[in-house]
């Protein structure tokens, strides 16, 4: 059963204010990746976000880059453990991957991952995939790089049936395949994790509407995104689907690219408030800080000076219809 947060029409007059706050969630991108990822600044941003009232708290994945494309990720916590590792240490918070690369991995064994995670948290989990970019990580982790977007689409519905199937479970694919597997315990949600599928083409937005309960995109400016949900409305059919943008935020500082926020709080109100109004129903936040304590002082501005502007929305996972 699919649930989400309903679309907000971009080619409409905007809905009252008190509308678009019920929709909006607030996630955070916690430091497991660079050089300012270490266990405590992992640990205090997630307690920080708890405690300040924000939705959920969000990772990376990568496991084995090549060094020609590690200039970025090569230093990073692996996604599933991290998450593990929080959810022991917090109460409410919800816990997601942005976003796990799903073809390199063998999907049998993320339902599992996925679904323990979600017993021991008690139901906190969201689930972000996508196709990767490195054919190098692909090389050495031993899967085919070409054929990686049919093998996402296999691996969604293997993930779709072990979660919403029975104790024992069989699967027919054209990639993978299993036979009276013993599936259990399955997750605390219905139906499982909410899965969204992350990347900004148009076959990533196709693929999340096909497969996935929300598009999770990297920084569209508000148009693109508008212009973007407009070609899918007729297959949404009006469906709840959630639409949640990963962006970078700098206060004080004026926005370094498109789709990206800056300025004060009342400039960030005005940049989020578009991009509801574009049809997002929230965004995962990376506050881009030099150092811990900045970073904290950051959450604690957005907490104070931006969230009030909406709705508290607090959201450990998908409620049963």
């Amino acid at each position: 059963m699919v649930q989400g947060h309903a679309i907000i029409e971009p080619d409409r007059s905007l809905p009252h204010p008190e509308q678009l706050e019920k929709s909006v969630e607030f996630g955070v991108a916690l430091p497991s990746y660079g050089p300012q990822a270490t266990r405590l600044n992992i640990l205090d941003t997630a307690l920080a976000a708890e405690s300040l009232g924000f939705d959920h708290v969000w990772v990376p994945d990568h496991l084995a880059l090549p060094k020609a494309d590690a200039e970025r990720f090569g230093h990073i916590f692996e996604a599933i453990t991290t998450l593990a590792y929080i959810a022991g240490c917090t109460r409410r918070i919800g816990l997601g991957v942005s976003a796990l690369v799903l073809p390199q991995r063998n999907p049998l064994e993320v339902a599992k991952q996925i679904a323990t995670l979600d017993v021991l948290s008690g139901g906190r989990v969201t689930l972000a995939v996508a196709v990767g970019w490195s054919a190098g990580e692909y090389a050495n982790l031993g899967y085919e790089f070409h054929n990686r977007g049919a093998r996402m689409d296999d691996a969604i519905k293997v993930l779709r049936t072990l979660w919403r199937g029975g104790r024992v479970i069989s699967y027919q694919g054209p990639f993978y395949r299993f036979e009276q597997v013993v599936f259990s315990p399955p997750p605390v949600q219905s139906g499982g994790p909410r899965l969204w599928v992350a990347g900004d083409s148009p076959r990533a937005l196709r693929r999340a509407v096909l497969l996935g309960d929300g598009w999770h995109p990297n920084a569209l400016a508000p148009q693109a995104l508008a212009a973007a949900l407009e070609r899918v409305r007729p297959l949404l059919g009006g469906r709840p689907f959630d639409v949640i943008v990963r962006t970078r935020l700098t206060f004080d500082q004026p926005p370094p690219a498109e789709g990206y926020l800056g300025g004060d709080a009342e400039a960030v109100i005005a940049q989020l408030r578009a991009l509801q109004a574009a049809g997002a129903t929230g965004v995962v936040l990376t506050f881009v800080a030099e150092t811990q304590a900045e970073r904290e002082r950051a959450l604690r501005r957005f907490a104070t000076e931006v969230r009030p502007a909406f709705a508290s929305h607090p959201t450990t996972g998908r409620a049963d219809a």
